[in-house]
């Protein structure tokens, strides 16, 4: 006996609705990623100011009592015991060298001048600091969404330690500017070049921040002709004047 067996197909077919929906659906997912991937910086940065406060007000103020209890203590030392002064002082270097190395490391984890002062006097600060002499320009006028500015910050800070630890560059030009609602980044080295973001660089990793902020980060590396970064912000309008510097 020869059963027939019937098989049925769903075929869908998409009209002009159809795809309309699709691109919306596609729409959606993607501002829900980008929202998702601007939430983790935020949430990490904020991680970064926290740990930032704990060091500053735990570790730093117990390292600066010590080093001044250890200071009295070198001082009441009597006489004929130059051998426990002179160990009292070695100690006292090394407690003043661990507090400027946590100094340091604070500084670069959410550097209080940026979120003090702004954009502008924190980059100063970063092109004085720099191992690579800097020709800084700056061209903007007032404070802009918060983390607008800390991955500006970052990106120009990457760079200048990368110019100076791997392009060992001699120069380092620094643009920065705001106009039409976009914070623009060129940040442009002499050195070896062969800058590579997708080799997992630190580089990748601030790519990352800047597009979760929905700007641009392009860089442009050849060898033996010298690295130059471009970043795009969506800054929008200052979020409030800079504040009055003496």
């Amino acid at each position: 006996m020869n059963k027939s067996r019937l098989i049925s197909r769903q075929v869908t077919v998409r009209g002009p609705t159809g795809l309309l929906a699709t691109a919306l659906a596609d729409a959606d997912s993607r501002n829900e990623l980008a929202a998702s991937r601007a939430r983790i910086v935020m949430a990490a940065d904020e991680a970064r100011r926290r740990f930032e406060r704990d060091l500053h007000d735990g570790a730093q103020q117990r390292i600066v009592l010590l080093a001044l209890e250890l200071q009295n203590a070198e001082a009441m030392t009597p006489e004929g015991h130059e051998d426990l002064r002179e160990q009292l002082s070695r100690i006292g270097k090394g407690l003043a060298g661990a507090l400027e190395d946590l100094r340091e490391l604070s500084r670069g984890l959410h550097p209080a001048i940026l979120s003090e002062c702004g954009l502008e006097p924190a980059l100063q600060v970063l092109a004085r600091r720099s191992a690579v002499p800097v020709e800084l320009e700056v061209d903007i006028d007032g404070r802009f969404e918060e983390g607008v500015e800390v991955a500006a910050y970052y990106v120009v800070s990457e760079a200048l330690a990368n110019a100076a630890k791997h392009a060992y560059a001699s120069i380092v030009e620094l643009d920065v500017r705001a106009r039409n609602g976009v914070l623009d980044l060129v940040i442009r080295d002499n050195g070896i070049g062969g800058a590579d973001p997708a080799r997992g660089s630190g580089l990748m990793g601030l790519a990352d921040r800047v597009e979760a902020l929905g700007g641009t980060m392009t860089v442009v590396s050849p060898v033996a002709v010298g690295t130059s970064i471009h970043v795009e912000l969506p800054a929008g309008l200052p979020a409030s004047p800079l504040p009055s510097r003496r």
